[in-house]
């Protein structure tokens, strides 16, 4: 079955996760120019490459923007690669190590051709918002030749327009001058993307606008003003995730039941979202089933998940069911994700690759044939995070009203 979060149906007895009416109207993905068409959707057997610098990088630590992406397409069998690295530029700077920007630019192609992406996600300016007005033609034609080297694997790309720097007050400086050319730059990364028919993701309302609700919820989003902490990628990621596909972690669980509906069936539930950091499993989430028919309805979830029993018109409106064991299992994938994730980073950046690659190769070089080792086990993660993402079949025990 291919996915695609444009396209995405409801079918009967899969549960769906929809958008509320409440994202950040900076979220939205948008995309102009060229064709019109839609160039970033996902589908069955896509590759999915994330390219940039810390913001990117870190990501892997925590599996977050991954972990909604798997959630917002259960049925759709994707994979996906980080390809950050910390301070980088459009120049791909940070990759040279000990080498000059010609050897930089080259392990960036390499890296690219390492994943052989279908779909790319690109995030950079943040470093060069640094040199404000000044910088902004050279970050533009530079952007202009890396995303012309992309286009060479693929068109589907989605540019990542960088967040503001947070506010945390003194001794840190304000950050009014920078985040003035934060917007600057995420205008000008606009534009590139409606020019080349790209989609963009900006999250600058979701991240501006935060306010922790109670008082068990961190201040802030970064621990410095700039890098998110893992509450600050748990918060971002449902927001980044709605801006390409029709989900959000706040609504509902909904399903549409068969029809007829057989006296004993089954609905198969969705998975959600992460519970925040440092906090346990929620112990219910609301559900929301639609049914054909009027009766009683009873959901039983595997094991010894307590059953609930409720009218179809209150299964319509939502009803709170268990959901420890649904938690625990999207827990289970992220860890899954973020096991994936370390096996990828030590076959893309192994930590002696000074002896296996560089100058020092002559001691050590002949150990670089273990380095594809590591192939296989990226790929058993990669079967088991589909296996986990899928559905969790709930039993359905139907009495039909009376006539």
């Amino acid at each position: 079955m291919t996915g695609s979060p444009w396209t995405f149906r409801l079918i009967p007895c899969f549960v769906g996760i929809f958008v509320s009416g409440l994202i950040c109207a900076d979220s939205f993905a948008q995309f102009g120019g060229g064709d019109g068409q839609v160039k970033a959707d996902i589908h069955d057997g896509d590759r999915i490459a994330l390219v940039g610098g810390t913001f990117i990088e870190r990501e892997q630590q925590y599996g977050y923007f991954e972990l909604a992406l798997n959630l917002a397409l259960p049925k759709t069998n994707f994979t996906v690669r980080n390809l950050g690295w910390s301070g980088d530029t459009v120049t791909a700077i940070s990759r040279a190590r000990f080498g000059n920007q010609q050897e930089a630019w080259s392990h960036l192609t390499k890296s690219l051709d390492l994943v052989d992406p279908t779909v790319i996600y690109v995030g950079y300016g943040t470093n060069e918002a640094f040199r404000g007005k000044e910088g902004l033609e050279e970050f533009k034609a530079n952007y202009v030749k890396l995303l012309d080297e992309l286009e060479k694997r693929t068109q589907r790309i989605v540019l990542i327009k960088p967040l503001p720097m947070e506010n945390l007050g003194p001794p840190l400086p304000n950050p009014e001058e920078y985040n003035a050319n934060i917007e600057l730059y995420g205008k000008a990364i606009q534009q590139l993307a409606y020019d080349r028919g790209y989609r963009t993701m900006g999250m600058n309302d979701a991240f501006g606008k935060y306010r922790p609700t109670s008082k068990n919820q961190p201040e802030h989003l970064t621990d410095n003003g700039m890098h998110l902490t893992e509450y600050g990628y748990w918060y971002l990621a449902p927001k980044m995730v709605e801006s390409l596909a029709p989900w959000t972690s706040e609504s509902p669980l909904k399903a549409v039941a068969a029809n007829p509906l057989k006296p004993h069936d089954k609905v198969l539930v969705s998975l959600p979202y992460a519970s925040a950091p440092g906090k346990g499993f929620p112990h219910s989430v609301p559900c929301a089933i639609h049914f054909f028919q009027q009766g009683s309805c009873t959901l039983q979830g595997p094991g010894d998940t307590p059953a609930v029993t409720a009218t179809t018109e209150q299964w319509g409106r939502g009803v709170d069911i268990p959901a420890t064991s649904l938690y625990a299992k999207t827990e289970q994938l992220r860890q899954a994700i973020l096991r994936k994730n370390q096996l990828f980073f030590d076959r893309f950046r192994p930590q002696n690759e000074t002896y296996l690659y560089l100058f020092r190769k002559h001691e050590q070089g002949n150990n670089a044939v273990e380095i594809p080792q590591f192939d296989p086990l990226i790929e058993q993660q990669d079967k088991k995070i589909f296996e986990l993402k899928q559905p969790v079949a709930f039993d359905v025990k139907f009495e039909k009203a009376a006539d």
